[in-house]
């Protein structure tokens, strides 16, 4: 209302005693959870709905040292986070679905070079321009294989204020623990949609900051033989280092390579390094969320609902309890990799409630 007092001089008092309210958007929201969770560089090209994540963090750039750029197009912005995020820099690109089509190539330099990397996709509906300031859930399928090839990635849907401040952090911890592209999807609806939020349900004591295999400059100063970038593991996953070390000197190709990064085009070798990469999936699920369940436990209908459909299908949920009916819903804020044990919880009659036309996740869980 400040740009507006002198035409309406109206004011309203604060009532005494009431609880302290926060009025957040989704976005930002998003963005104050990416920056309590140490994402420290942000470039990005302006696209409705996903804009306001790069101005909200240009706004406090100074403030947190952030680095903030606008670039010239997409494709700089997630090659200039993935530049970042090799560096040892906490990285994100934010954007709409129209930029993530100019993402794709980079996204698979981002998994075959195992740099992590944040992409904050905010949907809207498509094709080409669509309808820039609706809301749709179009693009699930497309960010999950988006690029050539194949290679794992991690897809988070955040439903609520309170979940997208939460997955701004987690984010960024997923995508540094298993050394792969995460992709948080919003869309338009709750990318803006201001909603008010006590202050204590965007919870910063429960922020933390885990960089996964990082090799420390003393654990490389103690390193005996050469440093693999690549080496084969169990679970998949490579200890990082820092560039610079004179101890961890490596090439970073997206040409397939050995495990010194090096091109190598022998098929054993491609065979166990896209296995190796694979795997990473596999160790990811163990930690992925089981949704949320709201309503009875022994409902005859359960309603499947991800992120920003929580909302009003929790309405709907306890408007037909409220008729007789026994319905519950079970809301997915951790996409892809599908959580482990979700089976269990597809009882009864179950109907997935979804922002697009062919019924996208409900295919992933088919």
């Amino acid at each position: 209302s400040r740009p507006f007092q002198a035409d309406f001089p109206f004011r309203m008092e604060a009532v005494p005693g009431a609880p302290r309210r926060l009025l957040l958007n989704g976005n930002q929201a998003f963005a104050m959870g990416a920056l309590a969770g140490g994402c420290r560089f942000v470039s990005g090209y302006p696209m409705t709905p996903g804009s306001p994540v790069l101005e909200w963090m240009a706004a406090h750039a100074a403030e947190y040292g952030v680095v903030t750029l606008q670039v010239e197009d997409e494709i700089a912005a997630l090659c200039m986070a993935i530049g970042a995020g090799y560096a040892g820099v906490r990285a994100m690109a934010p954007t709409s679905g129209g930029g993530f089509s100019l993402m794709v190539e980079a996204l698979g330099l981002a998994g075959m070079t195992e740099v992590p990397v944040v992409v904050y996709e905010a949907q809207r509906p498509g094709p080409s321009t669509g309808l820039a300031t609706r809301t749709e859930q179009g693009d699930l399928l497309f960010v999950l294989h988006a690029s050539q090839g194949e290679f794992p990635r991690i897809v988070l849907a955040p439903g609520t204020v309170e979940q997208a401040f939460e997955a701004g952090w987690r984010a960024f911890n997923l995508a540094e623990r298993y050394q792969t592209p995460v992709i948080v999807l919003s869309d338009h609806y709750l990318a803006t949609s201001v909603r008010d939020v006590a202050p204590e349900d965007l919870d910063f004591d429960a922020v933390v900051i885990d960089r996964g295999e990082w090799l420390t400059g003393e654990e490389l100063d103690n390193l005996e033989g050469d440093y693999k970038r690549h080496r084969f593991t169990e679970s998949g996953i490579s200890p990082r280092a820092m560039p610079g070390h004179p101890k961890a000197v490596y090439a970073s190709s997206s040409d397939e390579h050995n495990e010194y990064g090096h091109i190598e085009e022998d098929a054993e070798n491609r065979r166990r390094m896209h296995e190796k990469r694979m795997r990473k999936l596999e160790t990811a699920r163990a930690e992925m969320r089981l949704p949320t369940v709201y309503g009875p436990d022994d409902a005859d209908r359960t309603f499947i609902a991800w992120g920003s459909t929580y909302g009003p299908l929790r309405e709907a949920v306890d408007r037909l309890n409220g008729q007789g009916m026994r319905a519950r819903m079970l809301h997915f804020a951790d996409i892809w990799p599908v959580p482990r044990g979700v089976e269990a919880l597809l009882t009864g009659e179950t109907v997935a409630v979804e922002g697009n036309y062919s019924g996208q996740f409900a295919d992933l869980l088919r």
